[in-house]
Formats: structure tokens, sequence, C-alpha cells
């Protein structure tokens, strides 16, 4: 069975944005097997849903994005910016039922400690931007639902993730020293 049809989906759907990231996830992973693919491409789906629920996708969301997708090793800077090009723009609007077959394989590939480790990369690009939008965490917590993570630990995320921003933040206005009193 091809990536395509395990999201349901037939060349030509209504749904061009996922078929050209999964197009450029296979040609950028040529040899990695359709479960390696379906994990990349779930997480990169639920990565956009989270980041463009509040109704924008900023610089910062995708800046953080790829930053997650560096860390694939075989994904040169070329493949990260065709992945980014085919989310940007109107991002995939999946189905409930195709985003619960996304939610179920994501369970059956993960244990519990892997999809938390998953909300935590939701969570950092949704952070990204500044802090969590009242959308984007209702976003989180229905992931997190969805995915069986319990409400406390997604919590725990939320403040871990929010805090390291926050402490980032600062560092870098450190860095950038006072504001020159002669200007």
């Amino acid at each position: 069975m091809g990536l395509l049809s395990w999201l349901g989906l037939k060349r030509g759907d209504a749904y061009p944005n996922l078929d050209a990231l999964l197009i450029e996830l296979r040609r950028a992973l040529p040899d990695d097997e359709s479960v390696v693919l379906r994990y990349i491409a779930i997480v990169v789906v639920l990565l956009g849903k989270v980041a463009t629920v509040d109704g924008r996708f900023t610089e910062g969301e995708e800046r953080s994005l790829r930053d997650l997708l560096s860390h694939i090793d075989r994904l040169t800077p070329n493949d990260i910016e065709a992945v980014t090009r085919a989310l940007r723009g109107k991002l995939p609007e999946l189905s409930d039922d195709e985003l619960s077959l996304c939610y179920r394989e994501l369970k059956a590939l993960c244990d519990g400690r892997e999809r938390v480790e998953v909300l935590r990369l939701l969570t950092e690009v949704a952070v990204a931007d500044g802090s969590l939008t009242p959308a984007e965490r209702a976003e989180l917590h229905h992931v997190a639902d969805e995915l069986g993570v319990p409400e406390s630990q997604l919590e725990a995320v939320e403040h871990e993730v929010e805090h390291e921003h926050e402490q980032q933040a600062e560092a870098e206005d450190k860095a950038e020293g006072p504001p020159d009193a002669d200007a």
C-alpha cells in the first residue's frame, strides 16, 4: 500500500498540499520505509495544524519547523525547503476520518513517552512566535486527547517549553546588550 493510499488519498484529490508534502518526503528520503515516511508525514502535518490553528503561520513558527526538520539526518537544506514550501500557504485540510487515521497510526507507532515527545515538538512550534494562543493550546489538548496523553503530562510539557522559550528570549536580550543611551 502506498503512502497516499494509506492516507486515503489518490492523485488529483482535493489535497494538493498534503500530496506535495508526501511527494517531497518520498523524494527526499527514497530509501526510507513507508512507516518512517508515515511517521514524518503525520508529525509534519500535526506541526502545521498546530502552528496555523490561530490563523497564521509566522516566521518564528516556520523557523522552528525548519530547525526540527534539520534533525532528520538525511534531509538536506533543499529537502527542508521543499517540505516547508509544501506546507506554506493553505495547509491541507484533512477530514476527521483522515486525522483519526493519523492519530491511530501515531499511537501504533509510538509508545506513551514518544507521544509526549511529539507533543513537545508541537508545543515548541506553537511557542516559537511568542506564547501559546488559546487556539493553539486547545489544539494541543485535542491532539493529546487523541493520542491518549494525560492532561497532566501535556500541561507539564507546555510549562517546560514556555519556560525554556522565556529563558531563551531573556538570553537573546542580554546578548544584544542594553539600549544605547546616545540613541
